[in-house]
């Protein structure tokens, strides 16, 4: 009789568990904010592309980055919850698009309509800075000359 009763107990003490532990993970999460904003080129709207928050370590930020893709008018926003509050990398990405050759067996390297250097996080030269309770707004204007 008594060893019935216990072993009813043992999904009772799993779930408990189980529920303490996701409890404490959920606080060592860091911080998240919402982001979006504009990306030009020369003063114009950048019609396509991604945008990339890259934590910066040198600056106390650790985490996941944050991504997002830039619309037709240039506008773009984070996916999920946004970007982790703190010091960020910014990237930019923007190729052309091509259709596919049959004729050409190899796929050539896409053409990138920013210059290469805001491809790279650490080259960019952008950066930002995303803060809790704020509205997180940026406007990141590219030069096609640096």
């Amino acid at each position: 009789m008594q060893c019935s009763t216990s072993l009813k107990l043992i999904p009772v003490l799993i779930l408990s568990f189980t529920l303490s532990a996701c409890g404490s993970g959920l606080s060592d999460t860091p911080p998240m904010a919402p982001v979006k904003g504009v990306v030009t080129l020369d003063g114009k709207p950048l019609t396509t592309g991604t945008i990339q928050f890259t934590p910066d370590k040198d600056r106390g930020t650790t985490g996941r980055m944050a991504l997002g893709g830039i619309k037709e008018d240039g506008t773009f926003e984070l996916m999920g919850d946004g970007a982790q509050v703190g010091h960020h990398l910014v990237s930019i990405e923007c190729y052309e698009s091509s259709a596919f050759d049959p004729n050409q067996p190899v796929n050539q390297a896409p053409k990138s309509l920013i210059p290469l250097m805001y491809t790279d996080p650490k080259k960019s030269e952008i950066t930002a800075q995303v803060q809790a309770g704020e509205e997180n707004h940026f406007t990141f204007e590219l030069k096609s000359k640096p």
